[in-house]
Formats: C-alpha cells, sequence, structure tokens
C-alpha cells in the first residue's frame, strides 16, 4: 500500500481544522494609518523613564511618551544590517539630543524582535545604544507591525492633535544623518 497519495489529503484535513487557531500578523505600518497598539514594561531605569516622559508603573503604550514625534527602530540583536546601522541610529540620537529644537520634541525607542532582556542589554552595551530598548521575546510585536524585515524604522505623532499616526517609515539603510534631521524638522511643524 503507498502512503504518500494521502499525506497531501490529511495535511489539507489537519491544515483546515486548526484555520481558526492560526495567528495572522498585522499590516507593515502605513504613513497616515493608526500605530497598533503596543504595551511595553516601563523601564526600571529612572533616566529612561525621565527621558521618556513616564511614570512608575507596569506597562505603557508608546504613544503616551512625553514629545511630539516618536522614532521606532524594530531591531534583532542577529540582524547584521541592524549591527552596521547601529552607529548610525547613535548618531542621530545625539544630534537630536544636541538640537534645540529637536531635544524634548523627538524621542527615540528600539524593539528587538525576539531578543529577550539579556539580549536587549547586550546589544545597548556593546553598540553603545543610548536611548531605551525593550525586549520583544516572543516576536508579538513584530507580528502586530506586519513582521517587517529589520531594522525597520516609524516615525509616529505622540503629541497631539495626530497622536498615534505614524507619518513616515523606512527599512534597512538609515538614511543620512542631514535628510533624516529634515524629515523630522519637517514633521514637527
Amino acid at each position: 500500500m503507498n502512503l504518500c497519495k494521502p499525506l497531501p489529503l490529511i495535511v489539507l484535513i489537519v491544515v483546515s481544522a486548526l484555520w481558526p487557531y492560526t495567528a495572522f500578523a498585522g499590516e507593515v505600518p502605513t504613513i497616515g494609518h493608526p500605530l497598533v497598539s503596543i504595551r511595553l514594561e516601563i523601564p526600571a531605569s529612572v533616566a529612561s523613564r525621565t527621558y521618556l516622559g513616564l511614570a512608575e508603573g507596569e506597562t505603557f503604550d508608546p504613544v503616551d511618551i512625553r514629545g511630539r514625534l516618536l522614532l521606532i527602530e524594530i531591531f534583532s540583536m542577529y540582524c547584521p544590517h541592524c549591527q552596521r546601522e547601529a552607529p548610525a541610529v547613535n548618531r542621530l540620537y545625539q544630534a537630536i539630543e544636541a538640537s534645540e529644537r529637536l531635544r524634548g520634541q523627538v524621542k527615540m525607542i528600539g524593539i528587538g524582535a525576539g531578543n529577550s532582556e539579556f539580549e536587549v542589554g547586550h546589544f545597548q552595551k556593546h553598540y553603545q545604544i543610548a536611548f531605551p530598548l525593550f525586549p520583544d521575546e516572543n516576536f508579538d510585536i513584530h507580528r502586530s507591525v506586519g513582521e517587517v524585515r529589520t531594522p525597520f524604522f516609524i516615525v509616529v505623532a505622540i503629541g497631539s492633535p495626530d497622536k498615534g499616526k505614524i507619518l513616515w517609515t523606512g527599512s534597512g539603510h538609515l538614511e543620512p544623518l542631514e535628510t533624516v534631521l529634515g524629515r523630522l524638522n519637517t514633521l514637527l511643524n
């Protein structure tokens, strides 16, 4: 008896039975759309809480960070592109903090897709990342943003009247520093 012929039928039956329980990825962040709801743990570091304008607590939604714009980097410590981009992302953070116009208005965070707290901490220490990084160990956030390739950048309005609205996205290589700073200045207007 040949058991190979009924195998495709068995696979089809199993997949059909499990179909209602399949978790689908969210949509890739699109300019003009609202950012999906994300919950992150409040940082233990007083400096990180102060930078983000957060009180003590358990979790928060990134759109509740104090400021007007939030740049989110979706990264993975194992991504060679993220590792290569780390110096450029650090320069961007330093330029924002050095700018009288942008400092306090533009905040940055990173979300480590598939990374544990240990892995995120290692990446932060190794690449000397000064802005807060958060683990997404089970890929929950990564799935909710459409399983984007890393690094992926999202600029979202966190101030009124467009709170939560996605204003820009980009993936892969970060544009030249002057281009990104110019875009952030334009988005603040």
